[in-house]
């Protein structure tokens, strides 16, 4: 009975050990860096906080962000049209509802000004299905390359802003997209994106698909770095079954 004993308790400790692993896996095509994820939480920005300075959300009172069931990092369904699944799990966070100190839900809009989260340099700037994304390069000591990379899509990029562009933490770089003449039917959300480029990886013939290849970039988590409270409502909550 005793070596049975031990027995199960190897197993168990085997278990235990291969449930932690299993956690850092955010798909079966993108397995992150767990060294990474440790730094890149200790890295906290002030994006949401600019954000809201910079769109005087502050008079309302900005508690929380709010996600639907959809809006999240590495989720497989969509959170507006037919609510089915998505072509790839999403490859970063939908921002575009928050509730005030009222409780209200409300949603930012196309007048919404985006800054930048940390001092970069613009590499690329591509046409998206609703607007245009902005990818932003910066210094990260966490990264095998050294870079970090931020990407800002369903935007308006303001005229100024192009490749090779210098940034500073909290400047404008964009609006969001006005989708209210598009036939998707989506309303104005900013879709953010964090990523580990790779030593392969480059901003030649840069697209959406091009985050989605695991072997040039590292997609992360961006919940880490908005440093700022957030609610996760369920599919079927009113607030969300109405977009």
């Amino acid at each position: 009975m005793f070596s049975l004993s031990c027995v199960m308790i190897v197993f168990q400790k085997r278990l235990l050990k291969k449930q932690k692993n299993i956690e850092i896996i955010m798909n079966s095509k993108n397995l992150l860096n767990s060294n990474a994820i440790k730094t890149l939480y200790l890295k906290k920005s002030r994006f949401t906080e600019m954000l809201i300075e910079e769109n005087a959300l502050d008079q309302s009172g900005f508690e929380r962000w709010i996600f639907c069931h959809g809006m999240q990092f590495n989720s497989p369904d969509k959170w507006w049209g037919d609510h089915g699944l998505r072509d790839y799990p999403h490859e970063g966070i939908d921002l575009c509802l928050y509730k005030d100190r009222s409780s209200r839900i409300r949603r930012i809009n196309e007048k919404t000004r985006i800054p930048v989260m940390q001092d970069g340099i613009v590499k690329a700037i591509f046409k998206d299905y609703l607007g245009k994304a902005v990818i932003i390069e910066h210094e990260y000591s966490g990264s095998k390359t050294g870079w970090l990379l931020s990407l800002y899509a369903h935007t308006n990029p303001h005229s100024e802003i192009e490749a090779g562009v210098i940034v500073k933490e909290g400047d404008i770089i964009a609006a969001l997209a006005d989708t209210s003449n598009l036939k998707s039917n989506i309303i104005p959300h900013l879709h953010f994106s964090l990523g580990l480029p790779s030593k392969a990886f480059s901003f030649d013939g840069f697209v959406w698909n091009t985050i989605r290849t695991p072997e040039m970039i590292t997609l992360l988590d961006p919940l880490a770095v908005i440093d700022w409270p957030y609610e996760a409502l369920e599919a079927e909550d009113p607030a969300c079954r109405e977009l």
